[in-house]
Protein backbone atom coordinates (compact mmCIF):
# COMPACT_ATOMS: atom_id res chain seq x y z
CA UNK A 1 0.00 0.00 0.00
CA UNK A 2 3.12 2.44 0.52
CA UNK A 3 3.66 2.37 -2.78
CA UNK A 4 0.05 3.62 -4.20
CA UNK A 5 0.06 6.71 -6.03
CA UNK A 6 -2.85 9.35 -7.44
CA UNK A 7 -3.57 7.36 -11.09
CA UNK A 8 -3.73 10.70 -12.80
CA UNK A 9 -5.33 9.42 -16.05
CA UNK A 10 -8.42 7.78 -14.68
CA UNK A 11 -8.19 10.56 -11.52
CA UNK A 12 -8.67 13.21 -14.70
CA UNK A 13 -10.90 11.18 -16.85
CA UNK A 14 -13.49 11.00 -13.60
CA UNK A 15 -13.13 14.33 -12.95
CA UNK A 16 -13.62 15.06 -16.98
CA UNK A 17 -16.83 13.45 -17.25
CA UNK A 18 -18.32 14.95 -13.60
CA UNK A 19 -17.46 18.61 -14.54
CA UNK A 20 -19.49 17.75 -17.77
CA UNK A 21 -22.29 16.94 -15.78
CA UNK A 22 -22.54 19.98 -13.69
CA UNK A 23 -25.20 21.59 -15.34
CA UNK A 24 -27.54 19.24 -14.12
CA UNK A 25 -25.66 18.99 -10.35
CA UNK A 26 -25.74 22.44 -9.44
CA UNK A 27 -27.96 23.00 -6.26
CA UNK A 28 -30.36 26.19 -6.28
CA UNK A 29 -34.14 24.58 -5.64
CA UNK A 30 -35.12 27.71 -5.64
CA UNK A 31 -33.99 28.91 -8.48
CA UNK A 32 -35.26 25.97 -10.38
CA UNK A 33 -31.70 24.30 -10.20
CA UNK A 34 -32.40 20.51 -8.16
CA UNK A 35 -29.83 18.00 -8.88
CA UNK A 36 -29.73 14.79 -10.15
CA UNK A 37 -26.92 13.36 -8.16
CA UNK A 38 -27.72 9.64 -9.79
CA UNK A 39 -25.84 11.18 -12.75
CA UNK A 40 -22.23 11.55 -10.79
CA UNK A 41 -23.20 8.10 -8.45
CA UNK A 42 -23.24 6.59 -11.95
CA UNK A 43 -19.90 7.77 -12.60
CA UNK A 44 -18.15 6.37 -9.94
CA UNK A 45 -20.08 2.72 -10.16
CA UNK A 46 -19.22 2.67 -13.50
CA UNK A 47 -15.44 3.35 -12.95
CA UNK A 48 -15.52 0.65 -9.90
CA UNK A 49 -17.60 -1.99 -11.43
CA UNK A 50 -15.14 -4.57 -11.82
CA UNK A 51 -14.62 -4.27 -8.31
CA UNK A 52 -18.34 -3.70 -6.98
CA UNK A 53 -18.41 -7.53 -8.86
CA UNK A 54 -15.66 -8.98 -7.62
CA UNK A 55 -17.08 -8.21 -4.08
CA UNK A 56 -14.06 -6.74 -3.13
CA UNK A 57 -15.57 -3.21 -2.58
CA UNK A 58 -19.70 -2.98 -1.79
CA UNK A 59 -21.77 -0.27 -3.18
CA UNK A 60 -25.48 0.74 -1.58
CA UNK A 61 -27.13 3.73 -3.14
CA UNK A 62 -29.26 5.23 -0.13
CA UNK A 63 -32.02 7.73 -0.75
CA UNK A 64 -35.69 7.79 0.04
CA UNK A 65 -38.44 5.96 -2.15
CA UNK A 66 -39.08 8.59 -4.86
CA UNK A 67 -35.66 10.44 -4.40
CA UNK A 68 -34.02 7.85 -6.41
CA UNK A 69 -32.43 10.18 -8.74
CA UNK A 70 -30.70 11.90 -6.14
CA UNK A 71 -28.28 9.47 -4.01
CA UNK A 72 -25.57 9.14 -1.65
CA UNK A 73 -23.21 6.48 -2.28
CA UNK A 74 -21.91 4.08 0.93
CA UNK A 75 -18.54 2.54 -0.61
CA UNK A 76 -17.27 -0.49 1.75
CA UNK A 77 -13.88 -2.12 1.58
CA UNK A 78 -13.31 -5.30 4.21
CA UNK A 79 -10.11 -4.38 6.40
CA UNK A 80 -8.01 -7.19 7.71
CA UNK A 81 -8.96 -6.48 11.48
CA UNK A 82 -10.96 -4.54 13.80
CA UNK A 83 -12.11 -1.25 13.86
CA UNK A 84 -13.49 1.13 10.79
CA UNK A 85 -12.22 4.09 9.11
CA UNK A 86 -14.24 7.01 7.52
CA UNK A 87 -14.18 9.11 4.57
CA UNK A 88 -16.90 11.10 4.84
CA UNK A 89 -18.52 14.37 2.87
CA UNK A 90 -17.23 14.74 -0.59
CA UNK A 91 -20.85 15.44 -2.37
CA UNK A 92 -22.19 15.07 -5.81
CA UNK A 93 -23.92 18.76 -5.70
CA UNK A 94 -22.27 21.87 -6.90
CA UNK A 95 -23.03 25.26 -6.26
CA UNK A 96 -24.73 27.14 -9.38
CA UNK A 97 -22.25 29.10 -11.94
CA UNK A 98 -23.05 31.78 -14.46
CA UNK A 99 -20.32 32.22 -17.07
CA UNK A 100 -21.53 35.54 -18.39
CA UNK A 101 -23.01 37.17 -15.05
CA UNK A 102 -20.04 35.96 -12.66
CA UNK A 103 -17.09 36.71 -15.02
CA UNK A 104 -15.78 33.42 -16.14
CA UNK A 105 -12.87 33.71 -17.98
CA UNK A 106 -13.67 29.73 -19.26
CA UNK A 107 -16.66 27.56 -19.78
CA UNK A 108 -17.33 26.40 -16.18
CA UNK A 109 -19.20 23.29 -17.02
CA UNK A 110 -15.75 21.34 -18.86
CA UNK A 111 -12.36 20.61 -16.76
CA UNK A 112 -9.96 23.17 -18.33
CA UNK A 113 -5.91 22.08 -17.80
CA UNK A 114 -3.96 24.66 -17.70
CA UNK A 115 -0.27 25.69 -17.45
CA UNK A 116 1.68 24.29 -14.25
CA UNK A 117 -1.30 21.85 -13.89
CA UNK A 118 -4.06 23.82 -12.95
CA UNK A 119 -7.49 22.47 -13.18
CA UNK A 120 -10.61 24.43 -13.65
CA UNK A 121 -13.79 24.25 -13.30
CA UNK A 122 -17.36 24.53 -11.24
CA UNK A 123 -16.90 21.71 -8.64
CA UNK A 124 -12.87 20.87 -9.41
CA UNK A 125 -12.13 21.83 -5.68
CA UNK A 126 -15.85 21.94 -3.58
CA UNK A 127 -16.41 18.88 -4.01
CA UNK A 128 -15.76 16.49 -7.10
CA UNK A 129 -12.22 16.65 -7.04
CA UNK A 130 -12.31 14.61 -3.90
CA UNK A 131 -15.06 12.48 -4.95
CA UNK A 132 -12.45 11.66 -7.92
CA UNK A 133 -9.88 10.96 -5.69
CA UNK A 134 -11.62 8.70 -3.82
CA UNK A 135 -12.90 6.85 -6.68
CA UNK A 136 -9.57 6.37 -7.80
CA UNK A 137 -8.41 5.40 -4.27
CA UNK A 138 -10.70 2.71 -4.21
CA UNK A 139 -10.04 1.24 -7.54
CA UNK A 140 -6.16 1.14 -6.50
CA UNK A 141 -6.98 -1.02 -3.38
CA UNK A 142 -9.01 -3.17 -5.65
CA UNK A 143 -6.36 -3.88 -7.96
CA UNK A 144 -3.78 -4.47 -5.83
CA UNK A 145 -5.58 -6.73 -3.62
CA UNK A 146 -4.82 -3.95 -0.60
CA UNK A 147 -7.05 -4.33 2.31
CA UNK A 148 -6.55 -2.00 4.59
CA UNK A 149 -6.18 -2.84 8.39
CA UNK A 150 -9.42 -1.43 9.59
CA UNK A 151 -12.84 -1.59 7.46
CA UNK A 152 -12.76 1.55 4.94
CA UNK A 153 -16.25 3.39 4.75
CA UNK A 154 -16.47 5.81 1.96
CA UNK A 155 -19.48 8.14 1.89
CA UNK A 156 -20.21 10.51 -1.13
CA UNK A 157 -23.32 12.51 -0.35
CA UNK A 158 -26.07 14.23 -2.00
CA UNK A 159 -27.44 17.48 -1.36
CA UNK A 160 -24.66 19.02 0.44
CA UNK A 161 -24.76 22.46 -1.21
CA UNK A 162 -28.60 23.24 0.07
CA UNK A 163 -30.74 23.01 3.24
CA UNK A 164 -31.84 19.57 4.66
CA UNK A 165 -34.46 17.57 3.03
CA UNK A 166 -35.78 14.41 4.25
CA UNK A 167 -35.09 11.58 2.35
CA UNK A 168 -31.74 12.78 1.22
CA UNK A 169 -27.91 13.50 1.92
CA UNK A 170 -25.82 12.16 4.91
CA UNK A 171 -28.87 12.46 7.56
CA UNK A 172 -30.70 10.11 5.74
CA UNK A 173 -27.28 7.78 5.60
CA UNK A 174 -27.68 7.75 9.17
CA UNK A 175 -31.38 7.34 9.51
CA UNK A 176 -30.38 4.19 7.51
CA UNK A 177 -28.36 3.37 10.36
CA UNK A 178 -25.31 2.90 7.51
CA UNK A 179 -22.77 5.32 9.50
CA UNK A 180 -23.24 3.10 12.98
CA UNK A 181 -19.94 1.44 12.11
CA UNK A 182 -18.22 4.72 12.57
CA UNK A 183 -19.73 4.87 16.20
CA UNK A 184 -16.35 5.93 17.91
CA UNK A 185 -13.77 6.01 15.12
CA UNK A 186 -12.00 7.92 13.17
CA UNK A 187 -13.65 9.93 10.30
CA UNK A 188 -12.13 12.35 8.06
CA UNK A 189 -14.63 14.94 6.90
CA UNK A 190 -13.32 15.57 3.04
CA UNK A 191 -14.95 19.10 1.94
CA UNK A 192 -12.11 21.88 3.10
CA UNK A 193 -8.97 23.23 0.92
CA UNK A 194 -6.01 24.53 1.43
CA UNK A 195 -5.13 20.65 3.44
CA UNK A 196 -5.11 22.24 6.95
CA UNK A 197 -6.36 20.82 8.98
CA UNK A 198 -9.46 22.18 9.62
CA UNK A 199 -9.90 22.02 13.23
CA UNK A 200 -13.43 23.75 13.40
CA UNK A 201 -16.28 24.87 11.26
CA UNK A 202 -19.16 27.60 11.98
CA UNK A 203 -23.08 27.00 12.93
CA UNK A 204 -25.39 28.31 10.01
CA UNK A 205 -29.01 29.05 10.17
CA UNK A 206 -30.84 30.91 7.42
CA UNK A 207 -33.16 33.69 8.31
CA UNK A 208 -35.84 36.14 6.52
CA UNK A 209 -37.26 39.36 7.14
CA UNK A 210 -40.42 40.68 5.82
CA UNK A 211 -40.58 44.33 5.63
CA UNK A 212 -43.86 46.05 5.42
CA UNK A 213 -44.06 49.99 4.56
CA UNK A 214 -46.26 52.07 2.96
CA UNK A 215 -45.73 52.50 -1.09
CA UNK A 216 -46.61 56.09 -2.93
CA UNK A 217 -44.99 58.15 -5.84
CA UNK A 218 -41.31 59.21 -4.52
CA UNK A 219 -42.29 62.97 -4.94
CA UNK A 220 -44.48 62.34 -1.99
CA UNK A 221 -42.91 60.67 0.49
CA UNK A 222 -44.76 62.23 3.57
CA UNK A 223 -47.38 59.61 2.73
CA UNK A 224 -44.60 57.09 2.34
CA UNK A 225 -42.80 54.28 4.08
CA UNK A 226 -39.58 53.39 2.39
CA UNK A 227 -39.71 49.79 2.75
CA UNK A 228 -36.40 49.06 1.08
CA UNK A 229 -35.00 51.67 3.23
CA UNK A 230 -36.65 50.10 6.23
CA UNK A 231 -35.34 47.12 5.47
CA UNK A 232 -31.71 48.13 5.16
CA UNK A 233 -31.64 50.29 8.35
CA UNK A 234 -33.07 47.08 10.25
CA UNK A 235 -30.37 44.07 9.25
CA UNK A 236 -27.77 46.65 9.65
CA UNK A 237 -29.19 47.43 13.00
CA UNK A 238 -29.80 44.05 13.90
CA UNK A 239 -25.80 43.08 12.34
CA UNK A 240 -24.24 46.08 14.96
CA UNK A 241 -26.33 44.64 17.96
CA UNK A 242 -25.17 41.14 16.90
CA UNK A 243 -21.54 41.61 16.97
CA UNK A 244 -21.50 43.57 20.01
CA UNK A 245 -23.51 40.84 21.74
CA UNK A 246 -21.26 37.49 20.09
CA UNK A 247 -18.12 39.20 19.94
CA UNK A 248 -15.21 36.69 19.21
CA UNK A 249 -13.86 34.52 21.75
CA UNK A 250 -10.04 33.32 23.24
CA UNK A 251 -11.35 29.76 22.09
CA UNK A 252 -11.39 31.38 18.55
CA UNK A 253 -8.16 32.41 18.58
CA UNK A 254 -7.23 28.41 20.14
CA UNK A 255 -8.75 26.99 17.05
CA UNK A 256 -7.45 29.53 14.72
CA UNK A 257 -10.42 30.17 13.34
CA UNK A 258 -10.24 32.91 10.74
CA UNK A 259 -13.54 34.84 10.90
CA UNK A 260 -15.41 35.20 14.13
CA UNK A 261 -19.25 34.50 14.09
CA UNK A 262 -21.48 37.07 12.04
CA UNK A 263 -24.94 37.69 10.85
CA UNK A 264 -25.78 39.60 7.32
CA UNK A 265 -28.00 39.79 4.73
CA UNK A 266 -27.08 38.14 1.68
CA UNK A 267 -30.32 38.53 -0.55
CA UNK A 268 -32.51 41.29 -1.14
CA UNK A 269 -36.21 40.92 -2.59
CA UNK A 270 -39.05 43.50 -4.15
CA UNK A 271 -42.10 43.45 -6.78
CA UNK A 272 -41.09 47.13 -7.46
CA UNK A 273 -39.38 47.87 -10.76
CA UNK A 274 -40.18 51.72 -11.14
CA UNK A 275 -37.95 54.39 -9.86
CA UNK A 276 -40.46 56.84 -9.20
CA UNK A 277 -42.50 54.57 -6.88
CA UNK A 278 -41.61 54.16 -3.33
CA UNK A 279 -41.86 50.23 -2.92
CA UNK A 280 -44.36 49.23 0.13
CA UNK A 281 -42.64 45.78 0.40
CA UNK A 282 -39.66 44.14 0.58
CA UNK A 283 -38.18 40.44 1.43
CA UNK A 284 -34.12 40.41 2.58
CA UNK A 285 -32.89 37.08 3.62
CA UNK A 286 -29.47 36.07 5.07
CA UNK A 287 -27.34 33.69 7.09
CA UNK A 288 -25.91 33.36 10.61
CA UNK A 289 -22.70 31.60 10.99
CA UNK A 290 -21.69 30.99 14.83
CA UNK A 291 -18.26 29.47 16.02
CA UNK A 292 -19.17 26.63 18.10
CA UNK A 293 -18.39 27.85 21.34
CA UNK A 294 -22.02 30.12 21.28
CA UNK A 295 -25.18 28.15 21.66
CA UNK A 296 -27.71 27.76 18.76
CA UNK A 297 -30.69 27.78 20.17
CA UNK A 298 -29.76 29.98 23.02
CA UNK A 299 -28.25 32.63 19.91
CA UNK A 300 -31.27 32.21 18.05
CA UNK A 301 -33.44 33.17 20.37
CA UNK A 302 -31.68 36.49 21.66
CA UNK A 303 -32.17 37.61 17.72
CA UNK A 304 -35.32 36.75 17.50
CA UNK A 305 -36.47 38.73 20.58
CA UNK A 306 -34.55 41.55 19.62
CA UNK A 307 -36.28 41.63 16.21
CA UNK A 308 -39.62 41.26 18.31
CA UNK A 309 -38.16 44.80 20.06
CA UNK A 310 -37.14 46.33 17.36
CA UNK A 311 -40.66 46.45 16.04
CA UNK A 312 -42.17 47.26 19.24
CA UNK A 313 -40.27 50.43 19.06
CA UNK A 314 -41.39 51.30 15.49
CA UNK A 315 -44.90 50.66 17.19
CA UNK A 316 -44.49 53.06 19.82
CA UNK A 317 -42.97 55.45 17.30
CA UNK A 318 -39.13 55.72 18.94
CA UNK A 319 -37.09 57.59 16.94
CA UNK A 320 -34.36 55.17 16.27
CA UNK A 321 -30.91 56.57 14.99
CA UNK A 322 -29.78 56.61 11.33
CA UNK A 323 -33.55 55.22 10.71
CA UNK A 324 -35.50 56.79 7.73
CA UNK A 325 -39.69 57.60 8.04
CA UNK A 326 -40.97 54.92 9.59
CA UNK A 327 -44.98 56.31 9.78
CA UNK A 328 -46.58 58.48 7.26
CA UNK A 329 -48.06 61.93 7.65
CA UNK A 330 -51.40 60.28 8.56
CA UNK A 331 -49.52 58.20 10.99
CA UNK A 332 -49.62 54.41 8.74
CA UNK A 333 -46.52 52.84 10.38
CA UNK A 334 -43.84 50.26 8.85
CA UNK A 335 -43.49 46.62 10.40
CA UNK A 336 -40.72 44.40 10.87
CA UNK A 337 -41.22 40.31 11.00
CA UNK A 338 -38.58 38.47 11.12
CA UNK A 339 -38.14 34.46 11.79
CA UNK A 340 -35.31 31.85 11.07
CA UNK A 341 -35.65 29.22 8.42
CA UNK A 342 -35.25 25.55 9.80
CA UNK A 343 -33.47 24.55 12.67
CA UNK A 344 -30.53 25.40 11.57
CA UNK A 345 -26.83 23.49 11.62
CA UNK A 346 -24.37 23.27 14.12
CA UNK A 347 -20.43 24.11 14.49
CA UNK A 348 -17.79 21.99 15.37
CA UNK A 349 -14.73 22.32 17.47
CA UNK A 350 -12.63 18.96 16.29
CA UNK A 351 -10.54 17.25 19.17
CA UNK A 352 -6.82 18.86 19.28
CA UNK A 353 -5.58 15.90 21.04
CA UNK A 354 -6.71 13.23 19.19
CA UNK A 355 -4.89 10.40 17.27
CA UNK A 356 -7.26 11.40 14.36
CA UNK A 357 -5.87 14.67 14.40
CA UNK A 358 -2.14 13.50 15.05
CA UNK A 359 -2.19 10.91 12.20
CA UNK A 360 -3.60 13.79 9.64
CA UNK A 361 -1.00 15.98 10.68
CA UNK A 362 1.53 12.96 10.34
CA UNK A 363 0.68 12.45 7.16
CA UNK A 364 0.47 16.05 5.79
CA UNK A 365 4.43 16.18 7.13
CA UNK A 366 5.16 13.43 5.06
CA UNK A 367 3.94 13.85 1.61
CA UNK A 368 4.11 17.72 1.58
CA UNK A 369 7.42 17.97 3.91
CA UNK A 370 6.24 21.35 5.42
CA UNK A 371 4.75 21.75 8.76
CA UNK A 372 0.72 21.71 8.49
CA UNK A 373 -0.95 24.93 8.91
CA UNK A 374 -4.17 24.37 10.79
CA UNK A 375 -7.17 26.76 10.44
CA UNK A 376 -10.80 27.31 11.21
CA UNK A 377 -13.25 28.71 9.77
CA UNK A 378 -17.18 29.84 9.67
CA UNK A 379 -18.47 27.35 6.48
CA UNK A 380 -20.82 24.66 7.83
CA UNK A 381 -20.97 21.52 7.56
CA UNK A 382 -23.84 18.74 8.06
CA UNK A 383 -23.84 16.10 10.73
CA UNK A 384 -20.11 17.05 11.80
CA UNK A 385 -21.39 17.63 15.38
CA UNK A 386 -23.45 14.83 15.86
CA UNK A 387 -20.82 12.53 14.56
CA UNK A 388 -18.89 13.74 17.46
CA UNK A 389 -21.41 13.74 19.54
CA UNK A 390 -21.86 9.69 18.33
CA UNK A 391 -18.23 9.40 19.90
CA UNK A 392 -16.32 9.70 16.27
CA UNK A 393 -12.72 11.72 16.01
CA UNK A 394 -13.78 14.21 13.34
CA UNK A 395 -11.13 15.88 11.61
CA UNK A 396 -11.55 17.74 8.58
CA UNK A 397 -9.12 18.14 5.36
CA UNK A 398 -9.51 18.68 1.72
CA UNK A 399 -7.91 19.55 -1.96
CA UNK A 400 -7.57 22.08 -3.70
CA UNK A 401 -8.07 26.45 -3.14
CA UNK A 402 -9.81 27.92 -0.54
CA UNK A 403 -10.01 31.24 -2.30
CA UNK A 404 -12.07 29.73 -4.94
CA UNK A 405 -15.08 27.94 -2.70
CA UNK A 406 -18.31 29.12 -4.30
CA UNK A 407 -16.54 31.42 -6.26
CA UNK A 408 -16.14 31.90 -10.05
CA UNK A 409 -13.22 30.96 -11.83
CA UNK A 410 -12.99 27.66 -9.70
CA UNK A 411 -9.56 25.93 -9.64
CA UNK A 412 -6.80 23.81 -8.17
CA UNK A 413 -4.01 22.53 -9.31
CA UNK A 414 -3.36 18.69 -10.16
CA UNK A 415 -0.40 18.86 -7.62
CA UNK A 416 -3.01 18.87 -4.53
CA UNK A 417 -4.72 15.91 -5.35
CA UNK A 418 -1.39 13.73 -5.61
CA UNK A 419 -0.18 14.88 -2.30
CA UNK A 420 -3.72 14.52 -1.19
CA UNK A 421 -4.06 10.89 -2.51
CA UNK A 422 -1.43 10.42 -1.09
CA UNK A 423 -2.10 11.96 2.36
CA UNK A 424 -5.45 9.30 2.44
CA UNK A 425 -3.15 6.42 1.54
CA UNK A 426 -0.98 7.52 4.80
CA UNK A 427 -3.93 7.65 7.09
CA UNK A 428 -4.57 3.92 5.86
CA UNK A 429 -1.39 2.80 6.72
CA UNK A 430 -1.27 4.74 10.18
CA UNK A 431 -4.60 4.11 11.64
Amino acid sequence: MHSLSLREDRFLEVLRRLIALTPRLQNNPGAGLVPEERLAAQVVLETLAPHLQSGFIQAESLAAPGKESRPSLVLTVKGTGEGALGFVGAHFDVVPADEKGEGWERNPFALWEGPGGVLYGRGVTDCLGHVAVLTDLLAQLAERGARPRRTLKVVLISNEESSDLPGLGLGYVAEQGRLKDLAGEPVYWLDSANFGPTLGTGGISLWELKVTGVGGHSGMPQNCVNALELGMAASLELARWFHARFPPTEDEKTWGFLSSSSLKATVVEGSNTKETKIPADVTLRGDLRLTPFYDMNEVRKAVTDFMRELDARLERDEAIPGFPRTRTAAGKRGSLEFRFQGSGMEGIACRLDSPGLRALKEAMQAVRGVAPTPFSLTGSLPLVRDLQRQGCDVQITGFGEMAYYHAPNEQARLEDFRQGFSILRELLVRL
